[in-house]
C-alpha cells in the first residue's frame, strides 16, 4: 500500500489503465480528512482548471478519512485517483491501494 505525504491545499494524482472489465476498486486511509475523485482525461482537466470544483466525476468522497469504493467505469483508456489535501495548514499523510 503506497504512502505519500501531501502538502495543504495540494493533491496527489496516480494515473491507471481502465481494465477490461472495467471494475477498479480502490482504498484511501489519511491521517486527517482527504476528498478523493475518480476522473478520465476530461475530468482531470476540468480539475486542473477548477480544483476540487469539479462536475464530471465518476466516484469519490468529500472530506473522510477512510475512503473505499468498487465502480465500473464506463469508459475505456485511463483514469486517474486524485487524493486532494483541502487543509489549507497541516499536511496528510496517506496511504492508497487500487485494484483492478
Amino acid at each position: 500500500m503506497p504512502l505519500a505525504a501531501i502538502k495543504p491545499g495540494k493533491y496527489l494524482q496516480v494515473r491507471y489503465s481502465v481494465p477490461r472489465s472495467r471494475w477498479i476498486e480502490y482504498s484511501v486511509e489519511a491521517d486527517r480528512p482527504v476528498s478523493t475523485f475518480i476522473l478520465d482525461e476530461t475530468g482531470l482537466e476540468e480539475f486542473m482548471k477548477r480544483g476540487s470544483d469539479v462536475y464530471s466525476y465518476y466516484g469519490g468522497f468529500h472530506r473522510r478519512r477512510n475512503h473505499h469504493q468498487e465502480l465500473r467505469l464506463p469508459f475505456k483508456g485511463d483514469w486517474y485517483l486524485v487524493i486532494e489535501n483541502e487543509d489549507d495548514k497541516e499536511p496528510a499523510a496517506v496511504h492508497y491501494e487500487v485494484s483492478g
